[in-house]
């Protein structure tokens, strides 16, 4: 029998094959909490007076998060930070009735940690659902992958909703094999303008609040075990859009690789890392000459998409309307 590397009195249950540790089920949880927590410690990503909002998938990656933080606030070391949980609603099929149906789950472990928990609409947002705007881009002839609308319409929502409840960071569950898909994507697409944004999580519009990846140095692998012995739901349906998304196979070239080699997604994101330092953003912002956000571009992606399927002047008028409205409290769960 082989014990744990870590306390050397349990039962090993778990392999490390990038670090050679083999760990008991006690110290690989503990030591997953210890690297989100020294993670946000090093890259200072939460600090006393934050307002950080936790953004909920549905997925297990964005369920663990939630736990995660919650944990390290209840253990006194997120002192001074308030925290909530929300889920983004973008209408469409996935999203309506797969996703939606974790929210008294979420509810629940969000209330166990005194968090509230709210979803918004890009309905509300917007005026529009994704599956709307993407109607009108197939009406124009014009395609657009819909992981591409749900990304850039989700980014702005969680910017204008976040403003006005005056959240101060946003954390994402993007985990170790998100990042390493990260950069091998951009490698493969020879974008090195992208590792220019890489440290800055952020793309080419500037946002108004932060992001944070506190699970960015964490395999995915031990985030389902976590999720698995800790009563978290596993996804046991996949978005269907995800299967003409160019990362999609990126994972199970990734797979591939650590087979050989067992620590090539942490060498990616090393790399992807360095490089973000070597290279600076090189455009100045500006506004968009539509919608006024600040953006590295004459359009913002987000009225770029609006413009393409002919909803640009609806999607406008509503902001107008919004922005005099209430600050939104949404569907509070």
């Amino acid at each position: 029998m082989t014990l744990c590397t870590s306390c050397g009195k349990r039962p090993a249950q778990f392999l490390r094959r990038a670090s050679g540790e083999r760990l008991c089920l006690p110290c690989l949880f503990r030591s997953i909490e210890e690297k989100v927590w020294r993670t946000i410690r090093e890259e200072r990503m939460i600090e006393p007076g934050d307002k950080v909002a936790i953004a909920i998938s549905g997925g297990k990656d964005s369920l663990v998060l939630l736990d995660v933080l919650g944990r390290l606030k209840e253990r006194g070391r997120l002192r001074g930070v308030e925290l909530e949980a929300f889920t983004i609603n973008e209408g469409h099929p996935y999203s309506c009735f797969y996703r939606m149906s974790r929210a008294d789950f979420v509810k629940a472990l969000a209330e166990r940690y005194g968090m509230t928990y709210s979803v918004y609409t890009f309905k509300e947002v917007f005026g529009y659902s994704a599956l709307e705007v993407a109607e009108g881009l197939s009406k124009n002839g014009v395609e657009i992958h819909m992981c591409t609308i749900d990304g850039v319409l989700r980014r702005r929502a969680m910017n204008l909703i976040g403003k006005r409840r005056g959240w101060t960071k946003i954390a994402t569950a993007h985990n170790l094999d998100d990042e390493a898909q990260t950069v091998l994507l951009n490698v493969l697409m020879g974008n090195l303008k992208r590792f220019a944004w890489f440290n800055l999580e952020d793309a080419e519009e500037k946002d108004i609040i932060r992001r944070i990846k506190p699970l960015k140095y964490v395999r995915e692998e031990e985030i389902a075990v976590y999720a698995y012995y800790h009563g978290i739901p596993l996804m046991e349906l996949e978005c269907p859009y995800v299967y003409n998304n160019p990362r999609y196979g990126l994972k199970f070239i990734l797979a591939e690789l650590e087979e050989k080699m067992p620590s090539v997604k942490y060498n990616l994101v090393s790399v992807g890392r360095r490089l973000g330092e070597l290279l600076k953003v090189e455009d100045g912002y500006k506004k968009c000459k539509y919608c006024g956000a600040l953006t590295a571009r004459e359009i913002c992606r987000t009225c770029e998409i609006f413009e393409k399927a002919g909803l640009l002047e609806g999607y406008l008028r509503h902001q107008a309307i919004w922005s005099l409205m209430q600050p939104p409290s949404s569907t509070s769960r």
